[in-house]
């Protein structure tokens, strides 16, 4: 099959799957061709992001050379029509969730926070998009963090909106005690995957961990990583992470930012 057969063949399968999954509340935007193609498709400014973190962390895995590297989908092609973007990779054939799911998970997260930053690294994912990450409503950012000093800005606007707002008095006295000012300023920045669910880690044919899912996948201060581990004692320890002081405050600023109708907090940007 040449290429324009093949963006034909994804084309006509990933709009038949749209058209008879998307009601469904279990829907994926993602299908199999055979059993030598894994497809993901969506809107382009959400998938490019997802792409070239992807790719970037691909080539360090093929490049080091490390026996504990865990294996990553190639993408083999990627293509846009009709405003759809199509994210074509290789097919990974899974084995059932071994025993050792979590030693392998620990070991891949490790893995995955010592891969090097690029020369022009931002938040998030490689190449500009927002943060995805359990600390914003719905999970994802309401802008572009372009570095640290900004998120850190957002941060401390955050506390005084809240003590004014109805989302605010909805907390008790003892959660509304934790709200205090938390600070990510001089982090450093780690690669991180966001999303914890066993389903983004798994084994394959080869008896390799495979790190799954790139859009949850992206540059984070140890706060956030730390916030996302925070049920996950072992891998937090493996990276350092243990004790940090600012995860009630963490999770009770994002409760309140899970009520409240406007993320942004009135602005566009917090620059």
């Amino acid at each position: 099959m040449n290429q324009e057969e093949l963006q034909t063949t994804i084309i006509a399968k990933c709009t038949k799957h749209k058209e008879q999954n998307s009601q469904n509340a279990d829907y994926r935007a993602c299908v199999d061709i055979g059993t030598e193609y894994f497809v993901k498709y969506g809107v382009q400014r959400d998938l490019e992001p997802e792409r070239a973190t992807q790719e970037f962390i691909f080539n360090y895995a093929q490049q080091s050379n490390m026996p504990d590297a865990p294996r990553i989908a190639r993408i083999v092609h990627h293509f846009v029509d009709q405003r759809t973007m199509y994210l074509v990779m290789e097919y990974i054939k899974l084995q059932e969730s071994p025993p050792d799911l979590a030693a392998r998970t620990q070991k891949a997260m490790k893995w995955l926070s010592e891969v090097p930053l690029p020369s022009n690294n931002t938040l998030g994912p490689i190449g500009g998009g927002r943060i995805r990450h359990k600390f914003f409503k719905e999970f994802k950012a309401p802008f572009e963090f372009l570095d640290v000093e900004m998120l850190d800005r957002y941060m401390k606007n955050v506390c005084p909106c809240f003590h004014f707002s109805s989302a605010y008095s909805l907390l008790s006295v003892t959660a509304r005690q934790k709200v205090s000012p938390v600070s990510v300023r001089g982090e450093c920045l780690m690669f991180t995957q966001s999303n914890m669910d066993d389903s983004n880690f798994g084994i394959d044919e080869h008896e390799r961990t495979v790190l799954m899912d790139f859009s949850e996948i992206g540059l984070l201060p140890k706060t956030f990583i730390a916030y996302t581990l925070n049920n996950f004692g072992p891998i937090a320890a493996s990276l350092g992470l243990s004790g940090n002081s600012n995860l009630a405050s963490m999770a009770a600023i994002a409760h309140c930012l899970g009520m409240v109708s406007d993320p942004k907090l009135g602005t566009s940007t917090c620059a």
